[in-house]
C-alpha cells in the first residue's frame, strides 16, 4: 500500500509533523525521518483491524510530497 505524505518544518520547539490526509493521521518526531517512521507505524496500526494480522514492515510505502 502507498500513501503519499507530507513533512512539515520543524516548529519553534524543533519538532517535525508528517501527515497523511487521505487516512487523516498526523505524527510528530525530532527529525523528518522520525517523524516518518512514526507515522508508518501510525498506518500499520490504523489498517491493523485485529493486533493479530501484523502487517509486515514493507507492506506500507510513504510517497513523500514537497521534500
Amino acid at each position: 500500500m502507498k500513501y503519499q505524505v507530507q513533512v512539515m518544518e520543524a516548529d519553534e520547539a524543533g519538532t517535525f509533523f508528517a501527515e497523511c490526509a487521505e487516512l487523516g493521521i498526523k505524527s510528530s518526531g525530532l527529525s523528518p525521518n522520525n517523524a516518518l517512521d512514526a507515522l508508518r507505524e501510525n498506518i500499520r496500526y490504523h489498517l491493523e483491524y485485529c493486533p493479530c494480522t501484523s502487517l509486515g514492515d514493507d507492506c506500507i510505502q510513504l510517497d513523500v510530497m514537497g521534500n
